[in-house]
């Protein structure tokens, strides 16, 4: 979004867009429609902008990459139950829509229920599953293969593993579990 990019550094130059339209000899309905993103200026134009506001043009054309801090209060996480398994996911990264860029790994704790199973079939996908027990004791079915990890015990799936959680346990198990990259 060049005409977000040049707005901002406008601003940060305590500029106005009829400062910056007149130095540059256009109308600053023009500047308006450029920061608004509904044209696409011609690259002299872009290069009067750099010029002007002093930053390189290659700066104008860079995809801005994600530094902004973000938190999500506890009560505001998102929880999500999907059909396929018996738990419900409490989200500790954001929640993204289709149209956003995939995050390099989502994060949610789920509560198993004692002596009962994650889903009624086994789970693969095509991405490493990192599981921590925060509380309680799990078995990681992966293939044929059984892994008891208690709190505090951590276990690394592989991508594309068949893999079924159960809490045989009298008492509930939380687990947090960290998907990379993202699957949704």
């Amino acid at each position: 979004m060049i005409g977000k990019k040049i707005r901002n550094i406008r601003k940060s130059k305590n500029m106005t867009i009829v400062e910056l339209s007149e130095q540059i000899n256009v109308t600053s309905g023009y500047i308006s429609q450029i920061e608004r993103d509904l044209i696409s200026p011609s690259l002299s134009v872009l290069k009067r902008l750099s010029d002007t506001l002093e930053v390189p043009l290659s700066i104008l054309f860079l995809e801005e990459s994600s530094n902004d801090v973000i938190t999500i209060p506890r009560d505001e996480r998102t929880k999500v139950k999907l059909r396929n398994i018996n738990v419900e996911l409490e989200f500790i990264t954001p929640v993204l829509n289709n149209e956003e860029k995939k995050l390099e790994f989502e994060a949610f704790i789920f509560k198993l229920n004692p002596k009962s199973w994650i889903s009624n079939h086994s789970i693969t996908h095509g991405s490493k599953e990192y599981i921590y027990v925060i509380q309680g004791q799990i078995e990681c079915h992966v293939g044929a293969k059984v892994y008891f990890i208690s709190k505090g015990d951590s276990i690394i799936i592989p991508e594309n593993s068949n893999h079924l959680f159960y809490n045989g346990n009298y008492d509930v198990s939380e687990v947090l579990c960290i998907i990379s990259p993202s699957i949704h």
